[in-house]
């Protein structure tokens, strides 16, 4: 029986969330062997090698794995720019406030300095990944409907302030 697209695509998440561990544990346990990490760096392998063969059972290959896999990766890039764009727009709306104090002024520059950074970070993994074109694109439409929902929300404000007169 084939799994549904919504069932693979969360089975290929747990297969990536299991490698990031993987990762982690093996990082941590380069400086000081700890048998301990070694075994739960074995458990782990052997999870996603069995959840592997599940999917294999149920028709999937590792193309299509791989598919979802960039596909997530793309979606999961996307949105950290647009949660960074957000953040630094928070920050810059706060920095335009007269009566900050200078520390507080300081505190935000520099957290809006580091946000740039990670922004601008972002941004370059994007024009320097082999599907820069799609990318971009998809960051496009993902403006453009943060940008209609914001839309909404303002003229449903205006439509309450109406209604309140």
């Amino acid at each position: 029986m084939p799994l549904d697209e919504k069932d693979k695509h969360t089975h290929i998440k747990t297969l990536q969330s299991l490698q990031r561990d993987i990762n982690f544990y093996k990082k941590s346990n380069e400086n000081n062997q700890n048998p301990s990490l070694e075994k739960i760096i074995d458990i782990l392998r052997n999870s996603q090698t069995r959840l592997y063969e599940a999917l294999s059972q149920h028709g999937i290959t590792a193309e299509e794995v791989h598919k979802i896999i960039i596909e997530n990766s793309d979606k999961e890039l996307i949105n950290e720019i647009m949660r960074l764009q957000g953040m630094k727009d928070r920050i810059n709306k706060q920095l335009e406030a007269p009566d900050l104090s200078p520390e507080k002024r300081q505190t935000l520059e520099k957290s809006f300095a580091r946000t740039t950074q990670a922004h601008t970070d972002k941004w370059d993994e994007i024009i320097n990944s082999p599907n820069k074109d799609d990318l971009i694109e998809k960051m496009e439409q993902a403006q453009l409907k943060q940008l209609e929902k914001q839309q909404a929300r303002n003229r449903d404000k205006t439509r309450e302030h109406e209604r309140t007169r």
